[in-house]
């Protein structure tokens, strides 16, 4: 077999094995722009100018300019630095042994806000062709896989803990006719090995909720899985009507529909603080959770302005994306469960409702890459994406709150090795939710408000002011095996010597004198 089939086997292998290491993968609502350094350089003003195996995520239609075996490995640390301070309640707050309404009050922020696995791997080849690319890849979206907060901190009714993973594994094909044109599609097949979120509920059976601890506190973790998966599927292509300006678009055409299914455990809260169950009270007996989740389809739109020298090659670019998402279609987390809670007495647990009411959101982004140097470019860019939760709907899971952020980046190329590093900083809005305005309510499922509540309504878990921001560092290496530049030996011209030898003197032909004829 030829090595470069061979070469082309393994890398389509570890593209497969890459989504084990693939982050919490979502897009807009609950990602943060990145997952490119060459895009976040530029402000993730990315839908045009992609000329990477980033491709096969962000347009398809792009990767008609990886010719010959390209492999691309991408990575990205992120830090989520999100944090929470409960705004003081008008309820008056019980005394519970081992809690202090103080502590409820000051701010409270992730614990492990650097999430380091944001990784992406994609190997793709033209097979010879002239106007076709494949490529096949795993990865995992630009997101923060992990948070873990306080148990004792205010923000304890929303969020304590959460460990997520998904990954897509995508296959594509593209063509397109050298700086012309080029469209693509993407196939993927999405996957949720786990999704575990842990909260504090108050499983009291009667009287009104206290607003920060309450005497029969617990921490519900519900496990959730969908390794059977969901199809979807990514368009993109450009378009060059004349050598200076590129029109690109790509999307999202179909959106992702996940069925995780699991199950729910209770824990006790911090120890000494209100009651201690024992196992058996902790048991749910036939535990069973079910979830459909579907993630917004996309789309993006570009116009990019490319400065050519007098050879034709591009010395700077500039572009502007805009990126729509559809997240009305997240109106809410409702986890249907069975099985019977055990702390009191035998009670079937109920269904769990977490409201998000999200809407569609639009982004703008502007950014572009110069040459400074033989082989050296540089890139900046910025952007402002629209949050996705509506004010009184704010929560910590996915804070999706308007944001806006700047990039910067370098990328190196020497010979068929490219190398690109990027950083970029997301602000994200502060935003202060007041207790008449709050609609994440305290999860009460033993005896919800305001029934078990002696007909006062259930307080709002998200009273309070979120803050927060993103940090990211990302680097790329790709490296291409062969391409245009390495002609097949079939083509090879037959070696033609830089000079030849001075011609050699050759005597002058002796002719034989002829005869007159007699006369």
């Amino acid at each position: 077999m030829p090595k470069i089939a061979l070469s082309f086997r393994r890398t389509a292998a570890l593209a497969l094995a890459t989504q084990l290491f693939a982050a919490t993968a979502f897009s807009a609502g609950f990602e943060v722009p990145g997952n490119s350094a060459g895009g976040i350089g530029r402000g993730m003003a990315w839908t045009s100018g992609v000329d990477d195996g980033t491709a096969l995520s962000f347009n398809p239609g792009a990767l008609t300019r990886q010719k010959g075996l390209n492999v691309t490995y991408q990575h990205q640390l992120l830090w989520d630095n999100v944090s929470f301070t409960r705004g003081k309640s008008a309820v008056t707050q019980d005394d519970i042994a081992g809690t202090q309404a103080s502590e409820a009050l000051q701010k409270s922020s992730n614990q492990s806000a650097l999430f380091p696995l944001g990784a992406m791997l994609v190997a793709s080849h033209d097979f010879g062709l002239r106007d076709w690319v494949f490529a096949i890849g795993g990865y995992g979206p630009s997101s923060s896989g992990y948070k873990e907060f306080n148990t004792q901190g205010g923000q304890r009714y929303m969020l304590t803990k959460l460990d997520a993973l998904m990954a897509y594994l995508s296959v594509s094909a593209a063509y397109g006719k050298d700086d012309k044109f080029g469209v693509g599609a993407t196939l993927q097949w999405a996957s949720m090995p786990k999704t575990n979120m842990s909260l504090v509920i108050d499983a009291s059976t009667g009287s009104q909720q206290s607003p920060y601890y309450g005497p029969n506190d617990v921490v519900a973790t519900i496990r959730l899985k969908d390794t059977s998966g969901s199809f979807s599927a990514i368009l993109g292509g450009w378009w060059r009507p004349i050598k200076n300006l590129e029109l690109a678009a790509s999307g999202r055409i179909i959106p992702v529909n996940f069925h995780a299914t699991g199950d729910v455990v209770m824990d006790n809260d911090k120890a000494g603080a209100g009651a201690q169950f024992g196992s058996r009270e902790l048991s749910i007996t036939d535990s069973k959770a079910a979830l459909d989740m579907k993630l917004a389809p996309t789309a993006s739109f570009a116009v990019r302005y490319l400065h050519l020298n007098p050879a034709g090659k591009t010395t700077w670019d500039v572009e502007a994306d805009a990126v729509w998402e559809g997240w009305r279609v997240l109106n809410d987390f409702t986890v249907q469960t069975s099985g019977q809670i055990n702390l009191f007495s035998a009670q079937n647990m109920p269904t769990v409702s977490i409201p998000k009411r999200w809407q569609d959101t639009w982004s703008v982004r502007l950014g572009g890459t110069a040459e400074v140097a033989e082989n050296l470019r540089v890139s900046a860019g910025g952007l402002w994406e629209q949050g996705a939760a509506p004010l009184n709907y704010s929560n910590l899971d996915f804070p999706s709150f308007d944001r806006y952020g700047f990039g910067l980046g370098a990328r190196y190329q020497h010979g068929n090795l490219l190398a690109s590093l990027g950083y970029s900083h997301i602000f994200q809005e502060s935003r202060t939710i007041t207790e008449q305005y709050g609609k994440v309510d305290t999860q009460r499922p033993l005896l919800p408000c305001p029934a078990g509540c002696a007909g006062n309504s259930a307080i709002p878990a998200n009273t309070g002011t979120f803050d927060g921001g993103y940090d990211l560092v990302s680097w790329t290496i790709g490296y291409r095996f062969g391409g245009p530049a390495t002609p097949s030996p079939a083509v090879v011209p037959a070696a033609i010597p830089a000079s030849l030898p001075d011609p050699v003197a050759l005597p002058a032909p002796v002719t034989a004198p002829v005869a007159a004829p007699a006369p």
